[in-house]
């Protein structure tokens, strides 16, 4: 793989985490809606295909209202059935929030300057925060490729890191930290009653799946 193309490689992954850190953080609004709705032809055959075909032509007002409602339901606790974000729930032994997970990924935020924005007022082993770190990693490494092939970056504590070192983050970072997103995704497809958060769900499976075999494969 050359140079460039492992930059455009790691732009569009950090496009994707992006994407699914979108999707987990709120409830959709008009414009995210508009976003993933201009995607469908591109999309046409992935996990979201139900959700394209059944809102084709659909009001939108309507649908935001309808999403957000399932985003209610599955996050945030408005259901008999919620799904937690949290990879302290799904990791720890009694199934709580706030756990040792949560304490060993914000370090890694931490190290590798990560700020966690003010309003974000849940627990750092979010999803959406994970996605993001994984985003952040990945255009951290194409900064890096794009200044010089073997130039370095450095963490928040002045470490030097090079392009490969950053990869190697990111293949410890999900495998660490994103082996329980499977396992959520499997209970958001239980419970989601819109085709929108079961594709999603589908999608951010896919996505860590192929990411695996990629970021190994480098």
């Amino acid at each position: 793989m050359t140079t460039e193309e492992l930059m455009e490689l790691m732009e569009e992954r950090a496009l994707g985490y992006r994407f699914l850190a979108r999707a987990f953080r709120t409830a959709p609004d008009p414009t995210f809606i508009e976003a993933v709705m201009s995607a469908s032809e591109a999309n046409a055959d992935g996990p979201l295909a139900p959700f394209y075909s059944e809102t084709d032509g659909a009001d939108r007002e309507q649908l935001r209202i309808d999403l957000a409602a399932d985003y209610n339901q599955l996050f945030l606790g408005m259901s008999a059935h919620p799904v937690a974000p949290y990879e302290s729930v799904y990791t720890s032994e009694e199934g709580l929030m706030m756990q040792d997970a949560r304490d060993n990924v914000l370090h890694t935020y931490q190290q590798w300057g990560l700020r966690v924005p003010d309003e974000f007022d849940l627990p750092e082993d979010h999803i959406t925060l994970e996605f993001d770190l994984m985003a952040c990693l990945a255009d951290r490494t194409r900064a890096t490729l794009e200044a010089d092939e073997d130039a370095a970056s450095r963490t928040e504590e002045g470490d030097v890191c090079s392009a490969s070192e950053l990869i190697a983050a990111q293949r410890a970072f999900l495998d660490e930290h994103l082996s329980w997103v499977p396992a959520f995704c499997g209970d958001v497809e239980k419970h989601a009653r819109t085709a929108f958060y079961y594709g999603i769900a589908g999608l951010t499976r896919q996505q860590l799946e192929a990411d695996r075999e990629t970021l190994r494969s480098i």
